[in-house]
């Protein structure tokens, strides 16, 4: 697989870089992570320049670059012209290889143990490389974290249709990704609360992760005395599982709860436990939450200055980590924020027009109907 550079603009495999202008970058990954399907012209542009107006000629000319760019790869891929229609990217069959690290048992477990511990660590691009370097690697397939790092780089659309996936994977990733793309935070509810309750569920290994999200649910909707029941119910597991990550996640969410619900000075308390914790273990990804956080506090303080400060870095910081639904999450939690709250109209407007820009790039509305159709015909 190709890994994507969005600092750079680079693209890489096996070791081989190619730069790109950064609309010849957005046009390359959106075809690549939409490999085999058709686009007009019109949804190219709808895609890669949702809010400026170039014309046909405009993609026509970024095709031809990428083309030429990437000529070296066509041994992987081709850009095709599909007459009458647009474009479409195909990729290329690899041939298969007798590889002796497939029938070594320990290699795989080790291997693993290392995407776990990026895992943990909250190094999402790490995870996408060993990923995209498989192959040159020799590095043994997983069915589980295939379908996971399609979650974390935002192939939702894939996760809703693919037979890859048992059922109850497939739900647990529609209730993540209904959460993002739903406004209303109440419309959820239901889906994670008979998820949890069907026996399979419980078995997952998202389960605290899904009771987790219910806090924040239930906070937002108007619901704090059931979101402290749940943290109340799982505090001891969450020790028990001697994580820091979910530990953070946890004070994360505690500190929600108490923000909104005007108890700042509880908020400020665990906030800096949780910052002494991510100083322990530095996990970038839950700093970029934790930094979300400190700036919905210096809101609710009319610190404003202070508060977009804490807010830009939080939600770069979610950025190169490469964790999309994470930084979804976030800039969904703090434009909800902004717009009850009223406290900087300034900022809540430009990160509104951040986020209609991935609604365009990752088809929420799309997404959105397939989402609950799967939801309601199996919860």
């Amino acid at each position: 697989m190709i890994h994507f550079n969005s600092d750079t603009y680079q693209v890489a495999y096996a070791g081989e870089r190619v730069n790109l202008l950064p609309k010849e970058f957005a046009l390359f990954r959106f075809l690549y992570e939409h490999a085999g399907r058709s686009f007009t012209r019109e949804a190219l542009l709808d895609a890669v320049w949702p809010m400026e107006a170039p014309t046909d000629r405009t993609v026509d000319d970024h095709i031809y670059r990428v083309r030429r760019k990437l000529a070296g790869w066509n041994h992987l891929l081709r850009v095709e012209t599909v007459r009458g229609k647009g474009y479409k990217l195909v990729r290329r069959a690899h041939e298969s290889n007798d590889n002796p690290l497939s029938y070594d048992e320990q290699f795989a477990v080790d291997m693993k143990r290392l995407f776990s511990r990026y895992h943990s660590l909250g190094m999402g691009a790490a995870m996408q490389l060993l990923s995209e370097n498989r192959e040159v690697l020799s590095l043994p397939g997983d069915p589980y974290n295939d379908a996971y790092l399609r979650f974390i780089r935002g192939d939702f659309e894939w996760l809703l249709t693919t037979d890859s996936v048992s059922l109850w994977q497939k739900l647990t990733y529609a209730v993540y990704i209904h959460s993002i793309i739903q406004p209303e935070p109440a419309a959820t509810l239901p889906y994670i609360v008979k998820l949890l309750a069907k026996d399979k569920a419980n078995t997952l290994a998202w389960r605290y992760d899904l009771q987790l999200s219910l806090v924040l649910l239930y906070t937002e909707a108007g619901k704090p005395d059931n979101a402290r029941k749940v943290l109340k119910a799982i505090r001891q597991e969450i020790e028990a599982l001697d994580s820091p990550s979910f530990k953070a996640l946890f004070l994360l969410k505690e500190t929600y709860l108490a923000i909104w619900t005007g108890k700042l000075e509880t908020a400020d308390a665990k906030l800096r436990e949780c910052d002494e914790l991510l100083l322990r273990y530095p996990i970038k990804r839950e700093r970029g939450a934790y930094l979300v956080a400190m700036a919905l506090l210096l809101y609710r303080q009319s610190n404003i200055p202070a508060a977009r400060l804490a807010l830009d870095e939080g939600l770069e910081t979610l950025r190169h980590t490469e964790f999309l639904p994470h930084l979804l999450f976030s800039l969904s939690i703090m434009l909800r924020f902004l717009s009850i709250h009223e406290c900087d109209e300034t900022y809540r407007l430009a990160y509104q027009r951040q986020w209609d820009q991935l609604a365009v790039r990752y088809r929420f509305e799309e997404l959105l109907p397939q989402t609950e159709q799967l939801l309601i015909k199996h919860l």
